[in-house]
């Protein structure tokens, strides 16, 4: 057992993994940071905008949360302006989308740029991304 935002959880080796988020809606980032930060002992770095993300990638992720629409009005780059960017500088970081917007050709084109799984933000997104982070590592680890 350890300790991680000072409540008692079972460690699980998960503090080797470095999971990026990146939402401009502060209290989505809040609750990713908790879910998987202190709930599930992941290690997390969370940003406001794509721009940020990409200045640290040096850190080496090994998972990226990207929301679908970052629409800050100081931020130029989108969603799908970020895969890109990590696409063509860390190619083998995993992926994820979090987006509101249940698009076919959406989803589409975005498994197409190299997104491993895109999660809906409805009433169970935080669930449906857990068990979508602990599917990616089980299989990217095996």
């Amino acid at each position: 057992m350890s300790y991680l935002c000072g409540r008692k959880v079972k460690h699980y080796n998960m503090d080797d993994k470095l999971i990026f988020f990146v939402d401009d809606e502060q209290m989505f980032l809040n609750l990713l940071e908790y879910t998987f930060k202190c709930k599930n002992g992941y290690n997390t770095k969370s940003f406001s905008s794509g721009e940020d993300c990409i200045a640290n990638l040096y850190l080496n992720p090994d998972l990226v949360v990207i929301d679908f629409f970052l629409s800050t009005s100081d931020a130029m780059m989108t969603g799908m302006d970020v895969v890109r960017k990590i696409k063509e500088t860390h190619p083998n970081t995993l992926m994820v989308f979090l987006s509101g917007n249940d698009d076919e050709n959406v989803i589409n084109e975005s498994k197409r740029e190299g997104v491993k799984r895109f999660i809906i933000k409805n009433n169970y997104f935080i669930d449906n991304l857990v068990e979508c982070i602990s599917e990616l590592f089980s299989s990217s680890d095996g």
